[in-house]
C-alpha cells in the first residue's frame, strides 16, 4: 500500500518557497519528514508524526526549517507554535538561536524579535517550554504546531495532562522528535500510534533513520559511526540507540554467553606480584547494613549480605595500539572478597595487600562505607587512591563503558576450573568474618553474577538500573548472587588513562617486604 505525498501544496505558498529555498541544505530524508509535516499544518489537518533520527544527523535544523517555513506562510494570519523541551537551561536557548540563524538567513529578522527562549516573526510567535517536573506551563497555545523536542526524555504524565491540551484550540499537528530508548517512552508510544495512523489514512506519520541511511548521503558521518563501532561493538546499547534507532527492550541480560566467552583469556592468576608491572586495586565497598555488630553477632557466614571486593588487574598498552585510554587491556590477576568485616580489620586487611603488590593506581568506591575507608587510604597513600561517588550517572558510566571494554576484548580474565567450584565454600577467619582469596571459585562467583545482571532504563531515559535483583538465587548451588564482584570490575571505567605507556615500568620499585609471604599461611592457612 503506497502512503500519500504532500500533493497538497501550493507551490506558491511563501513557506514553501522558503523550504526549496533552503533545501540545498537538506538532505533527503530530512525533507521527506518536513515537507509532510509541513503540509499537514498548512491544510490544517491535525494529526500526530513521530520523527527519530540518529544523534548530530539534522535533526534541530531540521525543526530549524519546518519552524521558518511555518512562520512564513502565517507571517499575517498569525499563531502560536509551541516547543516542549525536557530540560530548563541550554536546549531552548540553542532552539531559539538555531531558528533565529535560519529567519536571519532569510531575511526574516528584519520583522522578527528573539529572546532567550521566545522568536516573534510578524504575528507569529515560538516559545520554547520546560517539561521539568517542576515547570509550570499551563496555559500556552499552540495552534499551528505542537514539538516535543527529545520526547523519549519527556514523561508521559506532563505532556498528557499539560501539554497536550495546548494543541485542542485549532486541531494542531503534535510532532515527536528522538532518538530510541525502549518501549516505555513518550516517542515509542507516538510511533505505535503513528503506524496505526499510517494504516487509517495512508500518510506516512512515523520517519524513523539510521546511520546507515545517513552516511550514504554525508561520508564522513559513516566513517565516524564505524570507528565507535569499532572500539565499543555493534551491540552496545549506545551504538544500538543513539546511531541504528534500536529500541533496547530485548537488553534485560547484560551479559551474554558470547560476551562471557569472549573474557576468557590463558594467563594464570597471580598469588604474588611480579616485577616490572602495572598493578591497579579496584575496590567496590559494602555497605554499612553489612557491616553492623547485629549483622557480625549473627554468626555467620551469611550469603545475604553484600561483601567488600578487591579485583587486582595488571593493565598495559599492547604495542600495536597507540595510546588511548580505549585501548588499556584489563588482565585479571587476582581477587579478594571480605564479608562481615569491620573497618579496621578490613583497613589492616588491604593495607597489607597494597603493601605487598604496590599498586600503580587504587580506585575505591567513596560512597557509604567507602567514604570512610577511602579516607584512611588517601592518607596512607595519597598520590596511588582514586576515589569514586558512585551515583547514577556513575552507574550508568559504568555500565556502558565496561560493556564496551568486553565487547572489544580489553577485560581479560583468568584460566579457572568449572569444578572446583561446586565443591568448595569460604575460609572462615579467626576474627568472625568471611574471607576469601581462592582465584577459581571468585571467578567463577564472577562469572555468575554476569549471568543475572539484568539493565533497565530509568523513568527519565538518561540513566539506567542495572545489577543483580535482590533475593537472586543461583540455580546450581542455590546460593544468594550479589552483583559486588562485577561492581568491582566495572569501576575500571573511571580510570582516565594516565598509566604508563609500556607494558613495563623500568622505574618500578618492589615494595618493603614488611609481610612475608609466609604471613598468609599463618593467618589464613592458604599455601601459596
Amino acid at each position: 500500500m503506497k502512503m500519500r505525498t504532500c500533493v497538497e501544496t501550493n507551490l506558491f505558498d511563501p513557506g514553501f518557497r522558503a523550504l526549496v529555498h533552503n533545501s540545498c541544505r537538506l538532505r533527503s530524508y530530512q525533507l521527506d519528514a518536513l515537507r509532510n509535516i509541513y503540509d499537514a499544518a498548512l491544510a490544517g489537518r491535525g494529526g500526530r508524526f513521530a520523527v527519530m533520527f540518529p544523534r548530530q544527523s539534522g535533526k534541530n535544523e531540521t525543526q530549524a526549517q519546518l519552524e521558518a517555513a511555518l512562520m512564513a506562510a502565517n507571517l499575517y494570519r498569525g499563531g502560536n507554535i509551541v516547543k516542549i523541551i525536557p530540560t530548563e537551561k541550554n536546549q531552548g536557548k540553542i532552539s531559539t538561536d538555531r531558528l533565529w540563524t535560519v529567519l536571519r538567513n532569510g531575511n526574516g529578522s528584519k520583522r522578527g524579535k528573539c529572546r532567550k527562549d521566545e522568536i516573534s516573526y510578524g504575528t507569529v510567535g515560538l516559545r520554547c517550554l520546560s517539561a521539568s517536573p517542576n515547570a509550570a506551563i499551563v496555559g500556552a497555545t499552540a495552534d499551528l504546531l505542537l514539538e516535543v523536542d527529545e520526547a523519549q526524555l519527556v514523561p508521559f504524565e506532563k505532556f498528557d495532562r499539560e501539554a497536550a491540551p495546548m494543541a485542542a484550540s485549532a486541531n494542531a499537528v503534535q510532532v515527536f522528535w528522538g532518538t530510541a530508548w525502549d518501549d516505555r517512552t513518550l516517542l515509542s508510544r507516538e510511533i505505535r500510534l503513528g503506524q496505526r495512523d499510517e494504516a487509517a489514512d495512508w500518510r506516512r506519520h512515523v520517519f524513523v533513520t539510521t546511520a546507515s541511511e545517513v552516511g550514504k548521503e554525508v561520508p564522513d558521518y559513516g566513517e565516524f559511526v564505524l570507528e565507535q563501532i569499532s572500539q565499543l561493538g555493534r551491540e552496545h546499547p549506545a551504538i544500538r540507540t543513539q546511531f541504528f534507532c534500536e529500541e533496547i527492550t530485548d537488553l534485560t541480560s547484560m551479559f551474554t554467553a558470547e560476551r562471557i566467552e569472549r573474557m576468557r583469556g590463558g594467563h594464570e592468576p597471580l598469588y604474588a606480584p611480579e616485577r616490572n608491572r602495572c598493578y591497579v586495586f579496584l575496590i567496590d565497598v559494602a555497605g554499612s547494613d553489612e557491616t553492623s555488630a547485629a549483622a557480625r553477632r549473627s554468626g555467620g557466614f551469611s550469603d545475604r549480605r553484600d561483601a567488600t571486593v578487591v579485583t587486582i588487574c595488571d593493565v598495559f598498552l599492547p604495542e600495536d595500539k597507540p595510546y588511548d585510554k580505549n585501548n588499556f587491556v584489563w588482565k585479571v590477576v587476582g581477587r579478594r572478597l571480605y564479608r562481615n568485616v569491620r573497618t579496621e580489620l578490613l583497613e589492616k586487611e588491604l593495607c597489607r595487600d597494597i603493601d605487598l603488590w604496590n599498586p600503580y593506581k587504587i580506585i575505591i568506591d567513596h560512597s557509604g562505607m567507602g567514604a570512610m575507608l577511602s579516607d584512611i587510604l588517601m592518607g596512607k597513600y595519597r598520590r596511588k587512591v582514586c576515589p569514586i561517588d558512585i551515583t547514577a550517572a556513575n552507574k550508568t558510566k559504568m555500565a556502558w563503558d565496561f560493556l564496551s571494554m568486553v565487547d572489544t576484548g580489553r577485560w581479560v580474565e583468568y584460566q579457572g576450573n568449572e569444578l572446583s567450584v561446586l565443591q568448595s565454600g569460604f575460609t572462615p577467619h579467626k576474627e568472625k568474618y568471611e574471607l576469601l582469596r581462592e582465584p577459581e571459585l571468585l571467578q567463577q562467583m564472577f562469572f555468575r553474577e554476569l549471568r543475572a545482571c539484568r539493565i533497565e532504563p530509568t523513568g527519565n531515559g538518561a540513566n539506567v538500573r542495572w545489577g543483580v535483583k535482590d533475593g537472586t538465587r543461583d540455580y546450581a548451588t542455590g546460593r544468594m548472587v550479589h552483583d559486588d564482584l562485577v561492581m568491582s570490575a566495572a569501576m575500571s571505567v573511571f580510570e582516565s588513562g594516565n598509566l604508563p605507556i609500556s607494558r613495563y615500568l623500568p622505574d618500578w620499585k618492589p615494595a618493603e617486604k614488611k609481610f612475608p609471604y609466609r604471613w598468609y599461611e599463618e593467618d589464613h592457612g592458604l599455601k601459596w
